[in-house]
């Protein structure tokens, strides 16, 4: 019996934080600062902000700020320091092996945010990224992902796309993408078609306009 699952791909689409690099040493740090600036209770951010852009948190816990306002106050608080930050293991020898037309980025990051940590883990910013600012609804809200498949000329149900985060799943099953998760212990829902703890042990090889993944299982 095979012990590699392979899946076939017109293209990948990719979420960054907890997918392809660790940001988690920077999260709390900024909330907690943010949290104390305004007064709020950390914990209920920590709960809601995974996966989703910082001005649709900022909507849930103080929609009595200005959201897109405050939300660039945590991305440039973010962007200005990278240290602890780390490619998730196997992430750029993947990368450098997908046709640069077969791939992106969707993440829920502003450009300038998501530009500084890609280039601090020396991993490839894609010319057709799709950050915060390029939607009008965050994810889990599906534009993104069908933003990203369209940029790429490529229609979702081409696309696999690698998440995370709850919303993030949500948000390219919605679009219509398969789903491979990235960390965790359980599938985050049903449809995810396998869990990784990252990206070693993973191949890709492009044919005929196809991207053939062989992940462990």
């Amino acid at each position: 019996m095979s012990n590699t699952m392979v899946l076939l791909a017109r293209a990948f689409l990719f979420d960054m934080d907890g997918t392809l690099v660790d940001s988690s040493s920077k999260v709390e740090a900024v909330w907690s600062a943010w949290c104390q600036k305004h007064g709020v209770d950390l914990s209920e951010v920590m709960a809601i902000q995974q996966g989703v852009r910082s001005e649709d948190t900022i909507r849930k816990v103080a929609p009595y700020l200005d959201a897109v306002q405050e939300g660039r106050w945590v991305d440039r608080y973010e962007s200005g320091d990278c240290e602890g930050i780390t490619e998730i293991p196997g992430a750029a020898r993947l990368l450098a092996a997908l046709p640069q037309a077969c791939w992106t980025v969707a993440t829920s990051a502003g450009l300038e945010l998501a530009s500084n940590r890609l280039g601090y883990c020396q991993l490839s910013v894609p010319p057709h990224i799709v950050c915060a600012e390029d939607v009008s609804a965050g994810k889990p809200d599906p534009q993104a992902y069908r933003l990203a498949a369209s940029r790429l000329n490529f229609a979702p149900s081409d696309c696999i796309a690698f998440e995370d985060a709850p919303a993030g799943v949500a948000s390219a099953l919605a679009a219509g993408c398969a789903v491979v998760q990235i960390g965790g212990a359980q599938k985050l829902h049903p449809d995810v078609l396998a869990v990784l703890p990252d990206w070693r042990g993973v191949t890709v090889a492009a044919d005929n306009g196809y991207l053939f993944l062989s992940l462990p299982k």
